[in-house]
């Protein structure tokens, strides 16, 4: 937890409910007592302050001596700035000793002193030695208890598993304890004990707390010292009447260290800390409205009209989640999003609005602004005190979940919805899974279009065989006289010649090649003015790095070697090449051509030229064949690449839908609310707005072959239609039937009733049917609810609006570790549902993730413990925070009672002829 963080409302305290001073007569009691009698008061603070505890209930035995020195030394160690210093609040107390040998805490607010102390224990008649247990009060426990209270303490039994405790009584003298309705706590030391089977009985739920009861300040003679034993109580600052409430909570607020390791005060990764508005229409017009937030519960209440769903609609728009809104009920948001022209125009924002939110996210300290103005976002980051630019989307870096009533009702009435919902989620990674589907889809359109170029090319096949052909036919006559030999001998050794120069050009340049790679192959130089050549540490470095240039100078000689090297062997080759055989004889061939082609001119036999340009035509034909024999392999490959991509898109396809599926599976597990199911392709109410848009057909053309969902006919009324047979097959039926109709004209897979249809469809681009085979319909989300007791699950567009929304809140309380807000999510419940789902769920994940509701039900603010409540009201036409704290808080305590339930009149009414009547 970032403790930097002084958030408002509740908290978690490190409470010690049982301490020892030197006050004690037993302090250190075992080996060297005297010497740990004269620990001072100070060494006893700074013991407990680095052990971290927040609060430390003085309780010496029947002695209240210690309290005024340990408030002195407190104060002199606040002045004084000691390395060790933390706050800690101080409770003083007293451990009595009472009739029956048994012992009782007795803890009272911070101003009593020792004085008030020893009044008690005067009043509680004990007689023994003061600092001592050698006597017991002469008032019976009962008694004593009730003279604690009397004196506004809390009596809390002293470790009642043990000696001298409580539980150690039987019979009458146990039961007149447990009887005494001032009891509300006491001290375990072993939960795994049985308790008393009269506790039992009596069905008593005491509070179980955890003191230290250390004798010692350190662990080293036994294993009670400050920070050894504690309590962890939630109350928004330390004082006796917070304590009161928190040990009537019991669980609640408290949380003993033998069953917590962690510290509660840690967080979920993102919470919201500041809500600011200024100038809105009633929000901020004069000064800033500043909303600071707790990171558990927080309770937004307040009459009609003060601005509730406001604020947390114009939280939506701070972090761009307008878009969540479902379409049939925008209209109801539109007041928050449009600027107020006139004091009668239903407009919330004024031009000049601004929006900002303060939110925590890892440790870090984030600023987002919103301006009306600009309808623009910007997010800071704070770093070091100073706010600072930070990139991305707002929408996506802050993922808080937010819920209005309405929204949540839309929801449960159009479940497909909940898609959106559940795609949002970390697990199911929605996002990412969308952008491989497009790279996946992009690639198989690419492939079937490289498909088709390679079809178009292999058309001239037969053209291109037909020409070579002829050509053949043509060299035949020149090829069948006597001139035959010398015309072969020309083409075979012209042929040599094109393939020697082939290979003699592949490396011809390679000497310039390697030159050009030698000269670009050396680092830039090193700025050497960044090092000082007398440190060592830079000394060392260039060292190094002077020994890696001098390797890189080495490869470039070598590599200007290589060079060389190559254009000797050219200058050989050369050489070499010209004084073969197969050179000459190739100089022979052309020169005895050049000698027919001289005499069949002056001859005037026939023009050996065409024969020349016949050869090379011939050869270029040749080559096209070869060509073709590589286009009808390479098209073999396209093919099985675009089977394997298509492959690859329907297995990514069913990926998203397995995802979504494990998600919920996980989720729900064992939830008694409600079950969500995914539906492979089964979103049927987008149906026919997709195929049209596939086929390029929107309207209503072709209606009888194309259908409706509100019908049995057609392709789409095939495919909506219930039956037995899932949707994925009928989806691919229909896909075969157009590639069908495409390729033949043929409707046998479907009855077409519109001749125009069959044409329309074989008019169809090829990449149409390409984008009708990637087709998958989306996944449909059917919900299924079980309330009030019952055992049967049934679906949700069964249930009435109440039933609708509790199964809906039960999912959104189901996942999520991001902020949750929500805006009545009590309209539509009965009582029984609010408490036993909303008020039950809201505890629960409560420690998970902080949570922001705006509510009219008391159930939800008292019952769910809300750690900050928010009371607003409106003054001169603005809303205000009349009140703000956690319910231990009078002031927040009144508004409760005042907005919901009528004033404290009203409610005590209404209490006593309910609880009459029972």
């Amino acid at each position: 937890m970032n403790n930097t963080w002084n958030w408002k409302g509740a908290r978690w305290w490190k409470f010690d409910f049982h301490s020892h001073t030197p006050a004690s007569s037993d302090f250190g009691k075992g080996v060297a007592l005297s010497s740990h009698q004269e620990i001072s008061y100070k060494d006893w603070l700074i013991s407990y302050m680095k052990q971290g505890v927040d609060c430390v209930a003085i309780t010496d035995h029947n002695s209240g001596a210690g309290i005024d020195p340990l408030k002195k030394a407190l104060s002199e160690l606040r002045k004084e700035g000691n390395e060790f210093y933390r706050d800690i609040i101080l409770f003083p107390g007293v451990e009595l000793s009472v009739q029956g040998n048994i012992h009782i805490l007795a803890i009272f607010g911070r101003d009593k002193t020792s004085s008030d102390i020893d009044s008690l224990i005067g009043a509680v008649k004990y007689r023994g030695t003061k600092g001592k247990s050698d006597g017991c009060s002469e008032c019976s426990a009962s008694e004593v208890i009730d003279e604690i209270t009397k004196q506004g303490g809390l009596a809390i039994p002293a470790h009642v598993d043990q000696e001298k405790g409580l539980f150690t009584l039987a019979g009458a003298t146990l039961e007149q304890v447990l009887e005494n309705k001032n009891i509300i706590a006491m001290e375990v030391v072993d939960i795994s004990k049985d308790k008393p089977q009269l506790y039992i009985d009596k069905k008593l739920t005491w509070s179980e707390v955890l003191g230290s009861d250390s004798h010692h300040l350190s662990g080293s003679c036994n294993q009670h010292y400050p920070g050894s034993h504690f309590t962890w109580v939630k109350m928004s600052k330390p004082c006796l009447e917070g304590l009161r409430l928190a040990l009537i909570d019991g669980d609640l607020s408290l949380k003993r260290s033998d069953c917590n390791t962690e510290d509660p005060n840690d967080y979920a990764g993102i919470c919201i800390e500041n809500i600011q508005i200024q100038k809105a229409k009633y929000l901020g017009m004069n000064k800033i409205f500043s909303c600071e937030l707790n990171p558990w519960l927080n309770s937004i209440i307040g009459g009609r009209g003060t601005g509730k769903s406001t604020i947390l609609e114009f939280l939506r728009i701070a972090l761009d989640r307008r878009d969540e809104i479902p379409q049939s009920i925008a209209k109801d948001f539109d007041k928050y999003e449009k600027i107020s022209k006139s004091r009668q125009d239903e407009g919330l924002l004024k031009a000049d609005t601004k929006i900002q939110v303060i939110a925590r996210k890892d440790g870090s300290r984030f600023r987002i602004t919103w301006n009306c103005a600009e309808d623009i976002h910007s997010i800071e980051e704070e770093k070091e005190g100073i706010w600072k630019p930070s990139q991305g989307s707002v929408a996506l870096r802050f993922p808080v979940r937010l819920f209005s009533q309405k929204q949540i009702f839309e929801l449960a009435k159009q479940p497909q919805g909940l898609l959106k919902v559940i795609d949002d989620a970390q697990e199911v990674r929605y996002r990412e899974w969308e952008q491989q589907n497009r790279e996946l889809t992009s690639k198989y359109l690419a492939s079937r279009a490289r498909e088709r170029v390679i079809e178009t090319q292999l058309h001239e096949e037969s053209v291109v065989n037909g020409q070579l052909e002829d050509v053949k036919r043509k060299l035949l006559i020149f090829e069948n006289n006597s001139h035959k030999e010398v015309l072969q001998c020309y083409r075979n050794k012209e042929s040599q010649f094109n393939a020697i120069n082939v290979w003699e050009n592949s490396w011809r340049g390679s000497a310039e090649k390697i030159r050009t790679c030698a000269r670009n192959i050396l680092p830039l130089d090193l700025n050497r003015k960044c090092f000082d050549d007398n440190n060592a540490i830079d000394t060392e470095f260039l060292d190094v790095v002077s020994r890696y240039q001098a390797l890189f100078y080495d490869i470039q000689m070598k590599m200007e070697n290589l060079a060389d090297r190559f254009e000797d062997a050219l200058k050989s080759w050369d050489k070499e090449l010209n004084n073969l055989s197969i050179t000459k004889e190739i100089k022979k061939a052309k020169q005895r051509y050049s000698d027919l082609v001289a005499m069949l001119d002056e001859a005037g036999a026939g023009n050996p030229s065409e024969y020349a340009a016949l050869v090379k035509y011939r050869q270029e034909l040749e080559d096209k064949i070869n060509e073709f024999k590589e286009n009808r392999d390479c098209l073999e490959d396209a093919r099985i690449k675009s089977e394997e991509l298509f492959e690859l898109l329907k297995n990514h396809r069913s990926e998203i839908t397995e995802l979504r599926s494990k998600f919920l599976k996980n989720i729900l597990l064992d939830n008694d609310y409600v079950q969500i199911q995914i539906i492979p392709f089964g979103n049927t109410t987008t149906l026919e707005k997709e195929f049209r848009e596939l086929i390029g057909k929107n309207g209503t053309e072709f209606e009888k072959d194309i259908g409706t969902i509100d019908s049995k006919d057609g392709i789409v009324g095939m495919l909506s239609h219930d039956s037995q047979e899932p949707i994925g097959v009928k989806i691919e039926r229909v896909k075969s039937a157009i590639k069908e109709i495409y390729d033949t004209s043929k409707t046998e897979i479907l009855k077409i009733k519109d001749s125009r249809f069959t044409s329309h469809i074989q008019r169809l681009k090829p990449e149409q049917l390409d984008r009708i085979r990637c087709w998958f319909p989306e996944d449909s989300v059917e919900v299924k609810f079980r309330l009030n007791g019952s055992k049967e699950f049934k679906s949700v567009r069964e249930g009435s609006p109440g039933q609708k929304t509790a199964a809906l809140l039960a999912f959104i309380f189901a996942y999520g570790h991001e902020p949750l807000v929500l805006d009545q999510p009590e309209d539509d419940l009965d009582n029984q549902l609010i408490y036993d789902l909303i008020v039950a769920q809201l505890r629960r994940i409560k420690q998970k993730r902080q949570i922001l509701v705006v509510t009219h039900n008391a159930n939800i603010v008292v019952n769910g413990d809300s750690e900050n409540v928010i009371a607003l009201n409106v003054k001169s036409g603005q809303t205000q925070i009349e009140a703000q704290g956690c319910l231990q808080e009078s002031t927040v305590r009144q508004e409760i009672c005042r907005v919901m339930e009528g004033g404290r009149e009203a409610f005590e009414k209404r209490f006593k002829r309910i609880t009459v009547s029972l």
